[in-house]
Parts: structure tokens; sequence; C-alpha cells
């Protein structure tokens, strides 16, 4: 395994476990989880503390997004492009926020603060969410013609109303293909929305 991949491998772990354990998951789990010896993970990275900013690092990359986005097959209509677009953003969301979560409140039950896990540039991360708003941009321009608005707007509207939703201490529908349907209905032409019924 090249020591790039034996990182990734140990970043994708990590993050399984904390997702699971929160950081209090172990740097022997990590290894057993990479099936590699726990000694390895130190030739790698410095410190369980290292390790676990590499997660947020990864967490917070907008490539590894960007990745998901292109993905996106091109869809028959503008209704499958904007449900595929928060499908994708909600996930990406859910995962960011829960191991964000998990560190977070671990580092506020022992009372202390480790590394500050965050973007650490700042002005990086901002041009990185401009780059992922751009990608989301790209896979509605097809439709332009069937939004309310052009297609760099609507992805700024998902990802802004997708990221707001996804707050703990916001109610959330029961359904949500309810949240879905009123996105779509809110950037989606009514004849379009019509269509698609």
């Amino acid at each position: 395994m090249s020591p790039e991949d034996r990182r990734q491998a140990i970043i994708s772990a990590t993050t399984d476990l904390v997702l699971e354990h929160g950081p209090a998951a172990t740097t022997h789990q990590i290894a057993d989880a990479c099936g590699i010896a726990e000694g390895t993970l130190f030739r790698v990275f410095e410190s369980k503390d290292d390790i676990l900013a590499a997660v947020v690092e990864q967490l917070l990359d907008p490539r590894f997004l960007m990745d998901d986005i292109e993905a996106i097959h091109a869809e028959d209509n503008v209704v499958d492009a904007v449900r595929s677009l928060v499908t994708v953003i909600d996930a990406s969301t859910k995962r960011v926020r829960s191991v964000m979560m998990a560190l977070h409140t671990a580092q506020d039950t022992l009372g202390r603060r480790r590394n500050h896990h965050g973007p650490g540039d700042k002005t990086k991360f901002l041009e990185g969410q401009a780059d992922v708003v751009t990608a989301m941009a790209r896979v509605l321009s097809p439709y332009s013609d069937e939004l309310r608005v052009d297609p760099e707007s609507a992805a700024s509207f998902i990802q802004i109303t997708v990221f707001a939703s996804s707050l703990p201490m916001v109610n959330k529908f029961r359904d949500p293909s309810i949240f879905t349907n009123l996105l779509v209905h809110a950037l989606v032409k009514e004849h379009a929305c019509l269509a698609m019924q």
C-alpha cells in the first residue's frame, strides 16, 4: 500500500470510528479497522489529534463533495436534478455535522480543548464553498429556462437551505420528501413542476 493510500485508509477508518464512538475511538481501534499495526499509525501521523485533524480537513475539503456532485448523471428533467443535488448536499452536510458534533461534544465533556478542529484557513474554506456552488450550478445549467432564478442562485439556495435544515435545534419534517418538494417548487417554474406530476 502506498503511503498516500495508507494515510487515506487511516482517515477513512477514523471517520467511521468517530461517527460511532466519538473521539474516544482508540488508536488500537483505528489500527484494527485499517488492518495495520498500531505503531504504523505513528509513522503516518504524529498523534491521535493529528489523525482527528486530518479527518476534519478531509471532511471540509470541497473536492470530495464536488466529486459527488460531478458524479450526478445527466437527469431527464430539472426536478430530478434538484432532487439529486439535495440528496448529495444533505448526505455531505450530515456526515460533516455528525463528526464535528462528536468531536465538539467529547471535548466539552472532558472540560478541555484539544487541537482546534475546524477549517484552518477560512478564506480557502469559503473559496471551496464557492467552488461547490459552481459545480452545483453546472448540474442545473441545462435546465436554466425551467428555473425561477439563474443556476448559481438556485445552487446557493439549495446549499444554504439544506445546511440550515440540518441544524440540531431546527424542527425536521417527518417525511423528508416534503422538504425536497418544497425546494423543488421554490426553484422550478410551475409548468416544469406540473409536467413531473
